[in-house]
C-alpha cells in the first residue's frame, strides 16, 4: 500500500498510514522492498516527488534516514541514483540535505551494479543541473576524484556526456576543474582506451561536442606548459 500510495503521490495517504504505527511499524513499512527492490523511497526520488520523499524521511531518526537511503535496489540504485537519472535536482537536494557531510560523501560515492555513480546516471541524459547539484556537495579536492569515477566499462560521467552530445553538461564538468585538472579528466581511458574525445566522435558524432573538447584540451595544455615554460624564463 505504501509502494502505490508513493507511486501516485498521494502524500496525505501515507501520511495516514505511518501515522497510526508505532516507530518500529513505520520503520519496518518504509524499509519493504518491492520485487526490484526498491523502497517507497526509491520511487519516489525516481517520480520526483519531493514532498512525499520528505513524508517518509521526517519520521525517522537520523540514523534510520542514513540506513534507508543507503538502501540499493536488485540493480545497486540508491535513491539518488534514482533521482540523478530522471535529472530531480531538487529532490536530489533534499535527500542530501538531509544526511552528514561524511554521509552525503558515502552516498555520492556508492556505485551500482555497473559502477555508475548518481553523477554517471545524471551524465547520461544529460541532466546539468542535477550535475552541478551533486558536485557542489564535494570539496574542490573532491570533485576530481568524483568525476574519475569509472564504472565497469571504465567510463566516467565525461565519456557519458561525450558520446550523447552533451556539450553545455561538459562544459559545466570542466569549467569547476583547473587546467592541471581538466587535462587529467580528459586523459581517462575507458576500457577500450578510449577518452572522452573519442567516444564524442562514436556512434553519436557530434562536431560541436568534439571541437568543444578539443578546445578545453588545448586550452589546458596552453595553461599548464605555458606556466611551465614562464617559471624557466
Amino acid at each position: 500500500a505504501l509502494h502505490f500510495a508513493a507511486q501516485f503521490v498521494f502524500t496525505e495517504t501515507v501520511k495516514n498510514l505511518l501515522d497510526n504505527l508505532t516507530p518500529e511499524q513505520q520503520l519496518k513499512l518504509i524499509s519493504i522492498q518491492d520485487n526490484n527492490g526498491d523502497t517507497a523511497l526509491h520511487i519516489t526520488t525516481y517520480l520526483g516527488y519531493t514532498d512525499t520523499m520528505k513524508t517518509l524521511l521526517d519520521i525517522l531518526t537520523p540514523k534510520e534516514q542514513l540506513k534507508l537511503v543507503a538502501v540499493q535496489n536488485k540493480y545497486g540504485d540508491t535513491a539518488l541514483n534514482r533521482a540523478a537519472r530522471s535529472g530531480h535536482t531538487e529532490t536530489v537536494k533534499s535527500l542530501l540535505d538531509n544526511i552528514t557531510p561524511e554521509e552525503q560523501l558515502q552516498l555520492l560515492f556508492t556505485q551500482d551494479g555497473c559502477g555508475n555513480t548518481a553523477l554517471h546516471d545524471a551524465g547520461r541524459p544529460g541532466h546539468t543541473e542535477t550535475m552541478k547539484a551533486l558536485l557542489d556537495y564535494l570539496a574542490p579536492e573532491q570533485q576530481l576524484r568524483f568525476l574519475s569515477t569509472q564504472n565497469i566499462t571504465g567510463s566516467t560521467a565525461l565519456h557519458y556526456a561525450a558520446l550523447f552530445g552533451h556539450t553545455e553538461t561538459i562544459k559545466t564538468l570542466l569549467d569547476i576543474l583547473t587546467p592541471e585538472q581538466q587535462l587529467k579528466l580528459l586523459a581517462v581511458q575507458n576500457n577500450e582506451g578510449m577518452i572522452a574525445v573519442q567516444k564524442a566522435a562514436g556512434r553519436y558524432t557530434n562536431s560541436d561536442t568534439m571541437r568543444t573538447l578539443e578546445h578545453y584540451q588545448n586550452e589546458a595544455d596552453y595553461r599548464v606548459n605555458y606556466r611551465k615554460f614562464a617559471l624557466f624564463t
